[in-house]
């Protein structure tokens, strides 16, 4: 990814934490809806979740999502009862997906910018997560933007494939031990030394719903 590129979604993520709007409108609560037209750009949509309490007159946690084939859904299906329970707004782009760089960043940005304008989130709640490819482009978002305070990695790690002592985020990472990105994860965790854990299950990568 460009600098110029990654500067955008840098951009998109900081607009994300300051620029809610109290007219915006807002989906239903307490059910997925699976298409959320990005307000600027409607060619750009994501799967929502919003807790069923949810109200403007706080701060909420925010997790964002990506999936290597842009189903968004299958993403805010596996945190729905997580979110629900512990008070989280879940959104996964229907449009990122695994191939250029530039066609995820134009989804995070558009993303992020629509839930800063449509909902009340907490700067210093905000997560990102993603399985295989899109575990990829979650950490990509998070090494070049410091709003975001953890990653929900599945089944696969950094963008570059490159093992890192530190990181500025905590990171939560999952791999099957028959993955074929299991070797990569396990080096991952033996080279980071900031806050992170690996959670290794039996079996491949179980991040690909049919």
């Amino acid at each position: 990814m460009t600098l110029p590129a990654r500067a955008v979604i840098a951009a998109g993520f900081a607009l994300l934490a300051c620029a809610w709007r109290a007219n915006a409108q807002q989906p239903a609560r307490g059910t997925i809806v699976e298409d959320v037209k990005c307000a600027a750009d409607p060619s750009q949509s994501y799967a929502l979740y919003l807790p069923s309490g949810y109200s403007p007159d706080r701060q909420w946690n925010l997790l964002i999502g990506f999936h290597p084939g842009a189903r968004g859904r299958a993403i805010v299906e596996k945190f729905q009862a997580a979110a629900e329970q512990y008070g989280y707004i879940v959104a996964a782009s229907n449009t990122s997906r695994n191939g250029p760089w530039a066609v995820s960043g134009a989804a995070a940005k558009a993303m992020s910018s629509d839930l800063g304008q449509r909902f009340a989130i907490d700067p210093r709640r905000i997560y990102a997560t993603g399985m295989s490819g899109g575990a990829r482009v979650a950490l990509q978002i998070a090494l070049n933007n410091e709003s975001i305070a953890g990653v929900i990695a599945s089944s696969a790690g950094y963008p570059d494939s490159q093992p890192r002592t530190n990181v500025k985020f905590a990171l939560f990472a999952t791999a099957g031990n028959e993955d074929f990105n299991y070797i990569e994860m396990r080096m991952l965790d033996r080279k980071l030394k900031s806050p992170h854990r690996l959670a290794v299950f039996d079996g491949g990568q179980r991040a690909r719903p049919v």
